[in-house]
């Protein structure tokens, strides 16, 4: 563990632990990346996400060259839903770690684990859990299975293509926003 994960005990990253991964739901959001960007998302990186971010559980063909993949229990559902995204949604500032990635194709499958709100996602900074491993395997097998189909109508409209269009943690002039917050 990092010199940030060690102000934990063992029995708080036990129960950190079993706090984020219990009950996980899968989650995804297609968005264009640019090649430069996609690099940068390696399996072990941490970042945060400035605004909501915006998924669906709804899972169909991709409808842009990147999907990112969300194992969540804490985002919260967006109701009501009248246009029937299966929106969900994870706070303003959201850490995420990139667990797996798997390119195919032209296209990109960036798999992220949703992690616990600050100080308590540092607990991630050096973990590597066979569990994700695990989950990577399993969604890739699943996402491959669901791209057969065409992209779910909905996921496909002006509105929802505007609500994820910026890759998750980056800014616009593609570097990482800040870990921890800019207030003084």
């Amino acid at each position: 563990m990092t010199e940030n994960a060690s102000q934990f005990s063992a029995d708080q990253i036990e129960a950190i632990l079993e706090e984020t991964y219990d009950n996980l739901g899968v989650f995804v959001r297609d968005t264009e990346v640019s090649p430069e960007n996609s690099a940068k998302y390696q399996p072990g990186l941490i970042f945060r996400e400035k605004g909501l971010t915006y998924a669906s559980f709804r899972v169909g063909g991709l409808a842009a060259n990147h999907r990112f993949v969300i194992y969540s229990n804490h985002m919260f559902r967006k109701t009501p839903d009248p246009q029937n995204y299966g929106l969900f949604l994870a706070d303003k500032g959201a850490f995420f770690k990139v667990i797996g990635r798997h390119d195919e194709e032209g296209h990109s499958w960036i798999i992220l684990l949703h992690l616990p709100p600050a100080p308590f996602w540092k607990v991630f900074q050096d973990l590597e859990s066979p569990v994700d491993a695990d989950m990577v395997t399993s969604v890739v097998d699943f996402l491959k299975e669901m791209t057969r189909n065409p992209p779910i109508p909905e996921l496909t409209t002006e509105e929802w293509v505007d609500s994820c269009k910026y890759p998750l943690g980056i800014d616009d002039n593609g570097s990482f926003f800040p870990l921890e917050d800019e207030k003084a």
